[in-house]
């Protein structure tokens, strides 16, 4: 048995620092310590003392993913991944990670919905590319599609306006060129970019033709 000799609070309520036989022992949340009934004197059998170990780890993840977030927002897959090259157990970040789409501070369908919006419009980004940059973040195929399909149509973007702007600034950029230089490299720009191959050979032929 151990007993519980103090409950402090960190500096700016960042959590709740439990001691145990008088020494600092493991930091966690408020709720964490209501939920465990932990209090001054409590004598903690090993059961308790593992299940306060694994509140701790989680609350050290929430508040590392907590961080990650106010600089920038991020899918829960991603999170949990970046948590776990941190050094955190699987187990915490993904706890840590439910927490947080519980609370709404982890909205993947809001994420995605945004990424797809701005990429579009700041980058010209195709549809293709920006779900395959979604997948890669973490989201599921279908609703990395569903996302950016969504995200396009509710804000008015025309994937085929996408794609002539980005062959106009291209063409500009390739100005000197010998015109199988220009076919061959605004084609494969424009693939990079995310638009379907045959949407990609229209508008490259209609760009050497003007």
């Amino acid at each position: 048995m151990a007993d519980v000799t103090a409950l402090a609070p960190e500096p700016a309520g960042s959590g709740i620092r439990v001691e145990v036989d008088g020494g600092p022992f493991a930091t966690v949340s408020a709720e964490d310590v209501r939920e465990l009934r932990l209090a001054v004197g409590e004598a903690l059998d090993d059961g308790r003392l593992s299940s306060l170990v694994a509140r701790a780890e989680v609350f050290s993840a929430r508040t590392v993913a907590l961080r990650i977030l106010a600089a920038r927002a991020l899918p829960s897959r991603e999170v949990a991944r970046r948590l776990m090259r941190k050094g955190h157990a699987r187990e915490a970040a993904e706890a840590a990670v439910r927490a947080l789409v519980e609370v709404r501070l982890i909205d993947d369908a809001e994420f995605a919905r945004h990424y797809a919006r701005t990429r579009a419009r700041r980058s010209r980004f195709g549809p293709g590319r920006l779900a395959g940059d979604l997948r890669r973040l973490g989201l599921a195929e279908r609703e990395a599609e569903a996302a950016v399909r969504d995200a396009l149509a509710d804000d008015g973007i025309d994937p085929g306006a996408l794609l002539r702007e980005a062959a106009a600034k291209k063409m500009r950029a390739l100005a000197g060129l010998d015109a199988a230089t220009k076919r061959r490299r605004l084609k494969a720009y424009l693939l990079r970019r995310g638009f379907a191959v045959t949407d990609v050979i229209e508008v490259v032929k209609e760009a050497l033709a003007g």
